[in-house]
């Protein structure tokens, strides 16, 4: 029984350090998901032959297979297409080892995974410091910390640090005013980062998730506080695209892109990205039940470019990513994987909307954060394959765990 204060602090300590480690220090993300991943296997044990605990219930069994689903589909592809390789693994590999994270979890008391509300905000102003003196400039204007090779994924990973700091107000009860200023500060730190990226797919994910926040809390005058939120995003808004040049530059390309689109040019930002969905929707259609197999939309590239399905530098740009999480995984792994991606949004969303009729105020609060995780995700994957670096998929499925953990408890009943 000794070992359990120190099993505890260990679980603190991750939930307070990983959100700080995902974009400053190149693999801590990775070490510390395994690590939790092996204290909670440890818990499981324990449990069961100390005192046999039923982990298995409608939330559990729910969230269990749609964590699992995405591995499933993968495996059927590569079985129907006899092509057997162990890294399109990489990134659902992250969400089926979340499980046990999530069983073990939801046995613990609330007061340790409740730290995961310190260690976000702490998390996005460590990393906005350590971009102020340690950054990768991307020759543009655009920079990211040193150890992120990606300037989309780093955006919307620093960018939903800001909004989950900004959902975790009042957590367990009115919040102390220093621990206010911290998850403000978060949730501005977490806005700047997006808004230095220069990414805009990220950006689209703020108005809803605010308006989110804006009724969170009560239900009661619900049209009013929706009115005065759009009213309020709306003038900040036009004020930021009037002026921070980022966001106006940004903005501004947007329109000359569709512009240039409609004139017949599509080496653009946006003309690149609909002629790669165009494609994927095609490949989609071909392979409807299967796909095109992992890694098939970037063998199927030079063949659909001599046929002029997509312009050269749309295929040179297709051997990234496609630029859309559901044309991806449609194209790749067929309706499976279509419906597996979409279990990982629908049932996790389900489960924390009826979770959050609970009387208990910390349950509620995992729940909208667990929403906005989703729904953030969700939005960014609308143009990005947002779960191609295994670092974002790591954030995302233990966040998702310690989330879904903290909202399904048994030990707040």
């Amino acid at each position: 029984m000794k070992s359990e204060p120190v099993h505890n602090r260990l679980i603190v300590l991750i939930l307070l350090c990983y959100p700080a480690l995902l974009l400053t220090v190149k693999g801590g993300m990775g070490v510390l998901f395994f690590l939790l991943l092996i204290l909670s296997l440890f818990s499981l044990y324990r449990m069961r032959s100390s005192h046999p605990v039923s982990h298995w219930d409608g939330y559990s069994i729910a969230f269990a297979l749609a964590m699992a689903s995405p591995v499933l589909a993968i495996f059927l592809s590569q079985a129907y297409h006899g092509q057997f390789s162990a890294r399109p693994y990489d990134w659902a590999a992250r969400f089926l080892l979340s499980i046990p994270i999530f069983l073990a979890l939801r046995q613990t008391h609330l007061r340790a995974v409740m730290f995961l509300q310190l260690g976000i905000p702490l998390g996005a102003l460590i990393t906005v410091i350590t971009l102020y003196f340690h950054h990768n400039d991307w020759n543009d204007g655009r920079y990211t910390t040193e150890i992120a090779f990606n300037l989309i994924h780093f955006g919307d990973a620093a960018l939903m640090l800001g909004l989950l700091s900004l959902f975790s107000i009042n957590w367990e009860q009115r919040d102390h005013p220093s621990i206010l200023i911290l998850k403000f500060g978060g949730f501005l730190a977490g806005v700047y980062m997006s808004i230095q990226t220069g990414e805009r797919g990220g950006w689209i994910a703020i108005p809803p998730l605010l308006l989110l926040w804006s009724i969170s809390y009560s239900r009661e005058r619900i049209w009013l506080k929706l009115s005065i939120a759009t009213l309020a995003i709306g003038c900040a808004a036009v004020m930021s695209y009037l002026l921070v040049d980022v966001i106006h530059s940004r903005i501004d390309s947007i329109f000359t892109d569709l512009n240039n689109f409609a004139q017949g040019i599509k080496d653009t930002s946006f003309g690149v990205r609909v002629q790669q969905w165009q494609t994927a929707g095609h490949l989609f259609l071909e392979n409807p039940v299967f796909g095109v197999g992992p890694g098939g939309f970037l063998q199927a590239m030079p063949a659909l470019s001599q046929q002029g399905m997509l312009s050269a530098e749309a295929a040179r740009m297709g051997n990234a990513e496609i630029h859309s999480e559901i044309f991806a995984k449609a194209s790749e792994t067929g309706i499976f994987g279509l419906m597996s991606l979409l279990s990982i949004y629908i049932v996790p969303t389900a489960i924390f909307w009826k979770a959050a009729r609970s009387a208990v105020p910390l349950v509620r609060r995992a729940c909208f954060m667990g929403i906005c995780l989703v729904a953030g995700f969700f939005i960014f994957g609308l143009t990005v394959e947002i779960f191609n670096l295994k670092m974002t998929a790591a954030f995302f499925s233990l966040t998702l765990a310690v989330l879904m953990a903290a909202a399904t408890t048994k030990t707040a009943h």
